[in-house]
């Protein structure tokens, strides 16, 4: 990666910004995921929160900030300006992260494992989502009219996400994960007239 941008900032710049995005879809696609009975919300937030796990780089990412820390954050200002209830998503995104944590270790990387990961994740966060606003009497759709009006639109909208933004975000964390030569000293030294690289304590 470039030695001017490292993954330990640039992630959380793109999760906030994910977070932004998520309001100007609502608000200017309104007329179309808010078509009553329909309910459609958009989670952009948190593909990009989930996208150091789902490409597996997060393990450098963790030596400089905490995931589960970042999704706190986020969860509260998601739950200031979009769910107007502090503690749903202050609760339900590190949940996320840790679930997601756990299912990546048991698949390899691939395209089509990484959506079944995001589907899962997506799923059981608006479940939970659902019994967190039944628990403070706020839920005011059954569990059926939950499941086919807000759930399954919600799953796929957020589907089409993942099919749109999940290629390139891949490419541009792997890139920010990938060593630069610029971030290796080379030693004076000499083995078999191979020059000895040595990594740099900037990293």
């Amino acid at each position: 990666m470039s030695k001017y941008f490292k993954i330990s900032w640039v992630h959380p710049v793109l999760v906030f910004l994910a977070l932004i995005l998520d309001g100007v879809i609502a608000l200017n696609w309104a007329p179309v995921l808010y078509k009553l009975p329909m309910s459609a919300s958009p989670l952009l937030v948190l593909l990009v929160l989930l996208m150091p796990i789902l490409v597996k780089v997060d393990n450098n990412l963790n030596e400089h900030i905490n995931l589960y820390v970042l999704a706190g954050i986020v969860g509260l200002v998601y739950d200031f300006y979009y769910t107007g209830y502090v503690g749903v998503s202050l609760i339900g995104f590190p949940l996320m992260v840790g679930l997601a944590v756990w299912a990546q270790k048991y698949f390899e990387y691939s395209y089509f494992w990484e959506m079944l990961i995001f589907f899962v994740v997506i799923s059981i966060y608006l479940i939970f989502d659902y019994l967190a606003f039944g628990i403070i009497n706020v839920a005011k759709a059954n569990l059926q009219e939950f499941i086919i009006f807000h759930m399954f639109p919600s799953i796929l909208i957020n589907l089409i996400f993942f099919i749109v933004f999940f290629p390139a975000l891949s490419i541009l964390y792997r890139w920010l994960e990938s060593p630069n030569l610029v971030d290796y000293q080379v030693e004076n030294k000499q083995i078999n007239n191979r020059l000895i690289f040595k990594r740099s304590d900037r990293m």
